[in-house]
């Protein structure tokens, strides 16, 4: 069977070839960023970003994503670390356990 892929290098090869050939040109950020499809959030668990953030943490070796109000994220995660949609922090995490 030849499924289309419906994220990825496969659906979308010119947006992929330019981000190779951006990481090329600037090998520093290549380890530091990474591409998420975001269809599982937005058209299967339909989040909204304008009114919720994704917070994240490490339970028991696996990453564990909860959404939660905007406001109340804010209140309470420091965002160290931060996942951009649009311009805008969509993911946040709580800190590593010590």
């Amino acid at each position: 069977m030849d499924a289309k892929a419906g994220c990825g290098p496969q659906s979308d090869p010119e947006f992929f070839a330019a981000l190779d050939d951006l990481f090329a040109r600037y090998p520093e950020a290549a380890d530091k960023y990474a591409i998420t499809c975001m269809t599982m959030q937005l058209d299967v668990l339909k989040i909204d970003f304008r009114r919720q953030v994704g917070v994240s943490r490490v339970e028991d070796g696996r990453l564990v994503t909860e959404y939660v109000d905007r406001d109340a994220a804010t209140r309470t995660r420091s965002g160290t670390c931060c996942g951009w949609w649009h311009g805008e922090c969509i993911l946040k995490c709580d800190p590593p356990p010590v």
